[in-house]
């Protein structure tokens, strides 16, 4: 066998986010819990001991080892790539958010009930809801999506690979590629295959409204058979289509958000250029599509 039907794999960090070790293979932040925790915990125990010396050492020592404990999972354990110290931080930040939230200009809030209204409709009210604010504020000129204090961020289509029908060597080719374009990320990078229901509708309209300029009867017939033949499919199946997305994100706001637009245009050319070498063909959305893009992932669908 040649070189070339060997298969082998790219050498890609597997969390190129992952904090430096400090000690034990703890990060700072993890030691910090820790030793943090641990110093609060020798401070109870030896106010408590000042206090009450004669009570058992174990009386107190057990609470504080539970409460240690628990703060030693906390900071090791992760869950779904986040540690577990961010996510009941996150958690505890979502269940202070209100649950009832309108569409409003955002300055002028939500107005108030009708004084008008009985008193008791508007204590079954209960509390006053929020204003919904959306992460998107808008697309500009170059395509690049407002997140507020999130930063800005653009989005490419991406085409698709047949991996399985590659030889061996094409195979390794191709993940060579991807390895470099993986191995050249510079800021947050998140790679998205949507699926959503495909109308066939409009073509099969084209289709019966061209038929009858074809050149020959033959070419019409067809034409209309093809039609029939996509009504037919569209009206018995459910189609779905998957869209692979690239989005590319910069943290910069504020003062420096200008800078935002040529830099996620630098960095999706630079994702272009390299998943060039894996046979993937990226193209950039206008602010046209990018907007019919938000609008379509904000708009209700059917189930």
């Amino acid at each position: 066998m040649s070189e070339s039907e060997f298969y082998y794999a790219a050498r890609i960090p597997a969390d190129i986010d992952r904090p430096d070790a400090l000690v034990m293979g703890l990060s700072f932040r993890q030691v910090g819990i820790v030793a943090g925790t641990a110093a609060g915990c020798w401070l109870v125990y030896t106010a408590v001991h000042n206090v009450a010396p004669h009570l058992p050492v174990l009386a107190v020592l057990a609470p504080l080892a539970i409460v240690l404990t628990v703060a030693a999972g906390i900071a090791v354990g992760a869950r779904d790539g986040i540690s577990a110290d961010r996510f009941l931080l996150a958690a505890a930040r979502h269940a202070r958010r209100p649950r009832r939230l309108v569409d409003t200009p955002e300055d002028e809030g939500v107005p108030p009930m009708p004084s008008f209204l009985p008193q008791r409709w508007r204590n079954a009210q209960g509390s006053d809801p929020s204003p919904l604010m959306l992460p998107v504020t808008g697309v500009n000129e170059q395509a690049v999506v407002d997140l507020r204090d999130a930063g800005a961020a653009g989005v490419a289509a991406c085409s698709t690979v047949n991996f399985a029908l590659r030889s061996a060597g094409e195979q390794n080719h191709l993940v060579a590629g991807f390895g470099r374009f993986l191995n050249s990320l510079s800021g947050p990078t998140q790679i998205l295959i949507r699926t959503r229901r495909v109308d066939l509708a409009p073509m099969v309209a084209a289709l019966e409204a061209d038929a009858a300029g074809l050149a020959h009867p033959a070419l019409e017939a067809a034409a209309r058979d093809h039609a029939a033949f996509l009504a037919e499919i569209s009206d018995g199946r459910r189609l779905l289509s998957r869209q692979v997305l690239l989005t590319v994100r910069e943290l910069a706001a504020g003062k420096h958000g200008a800078d935002a637009g040529p830099r996620i245009t630098r960095r999706l050319a630079e994702a272009a250029s390299a998943l060039s070498g894996a046979g993937v063909v990226v193209a950039a959305y206008t602010p046209t599509g990018a907007a019919d893009l938000l609008s379509e992932a904000c708009a209700a669908t059917a189930a």
